[in-house]
């Protein structure tokens, strides 16, 4: 992955804090080239009622909503001192974000979106659709700064490459290469250190019954695998200390490994599982989102 010149940048609504934004802005520091594409969504469903509101009624509420926006984005610019930065700026309507941001967001290298936890069965959160759909690299930021370590504040610029080691097969071992790559790359923007963590997974059920050891299942595991992880990181020189091969569920294993190390960013490849099937069992970008308390960086094949 290559440092991102071009990324686009999906606000919140006004009155909240704009995470993706200071995100951006830190990357631009790094990289001053950088040109961002500010984006703002809105929606009214009553503007859209026809059975209420003759064409020309619903033309004006949307005219003005957008405007009442326009002004909001221009003067939040002004506010972060980006007047002169090398950025445009845009008020979409639209209900479906994932959708636009999918036909819309293929000429950026990144994506950049402040993070919201929320998910039941019947309701996919807009973070889970972008994950799913978005066609370049999404990084989600800001919703857990205030559960870090203080005392690992120093290792926040730190970032964690999370590897499947489930299956060696081309796929696999290309989307291990690009989670490396794009981990690397932005441990060296940020100016921190780079990490590994290679989760192995067992089923609890069957450690609960006694019908597995978990200390046996991890050590055979590491002894199957070790060989092809360390020819898989070996052009990243990451110090073995910095290599972390824990046992249990991934979402629980990622985020302990985050908490030990302080690392501020997580990056992670996704399948892009869709449809029932991805909402029932999810993927592993989506179960380290749910409890990461770091900002999550994924990746497609």
């Amino acid at each position: 992955m290559k440092n991102p010149s071009s990324i686009l940048v999906i606000l919140d609504k006004p009155k909240h804090e704009q995470s993706a934004l200071t995100e951006a802005c830190r990357l631009l520091e790094k990289s001053p080239g950088t040109r961002l594409r500010l984006v703002s969504f809105v929606w009214l469903a009553m503007a859209e009622q026809k059975n209420l509101f003759d064409g020309h009624q619903r033309r004006a509420m949307k005219k003005e909503i957008v405007r009442a926006r326009e002004a909001w984005l221009r003067d939040l610019i002004r506010d972060q001192g980006l007047a002169s930065a090398p950025l445009t700026i845009e008020v979409v309507w639209t209900e479906n974000i994932a959708s636009w941001v999918e036909e819309n967001g293929g000429d950026v290298d990144l994506v950049l979106k402040s993070v919201h936890k929320s998910q039941t069965l019947l309701h996919t959160p807009l973070d889970w659709d972008l994950m799913r759909g978005c066609p370049r690299p999404l990084l989600l930021v800001g919703g857990w700064k205030g559960k870090r370590r203080k005392r690992k504040a120093r290792a926040e610029n730190d970032v964690i490459a999370t590897i499947d080691l489930r299956s060696e097969d081309r796929k696999h071992r290309t989307l291990n290469l690009k989670v490396l790559d794009a981990a690397a790359r932005f441990a060296e923007l940020r100016g921190g250190k780079l990490h590994c963590v290679a989760v192995i997974e067992y089923s609890e059920v069957l450690s609960d019954l006694e019908m597995v050891d978990p200390r046996k299942v991890r050590k055979e595991a590491i002894a199957s695998s070790s060989e092809f992880l360390e020819a898989l990181i070996e052009p990243y020189d990451i110090a073995r200390v910095r290599v972390h091969r824990p046992a249990g569920k991934v979402g629980h294993m990622v985020a302990q490994t985050v908490r030990k190390t302080g690392a501020g960013l997580v990056v992670v490849g996704s399948a892009a599982r869709r449809g029932l099937g991805a909402r029932v069992l999810g993927n592993s970008a989506e179960k380290i989102l749910e409890r990461s308390p770091a900002d999550l960086l994924v990746v497609h094949p």
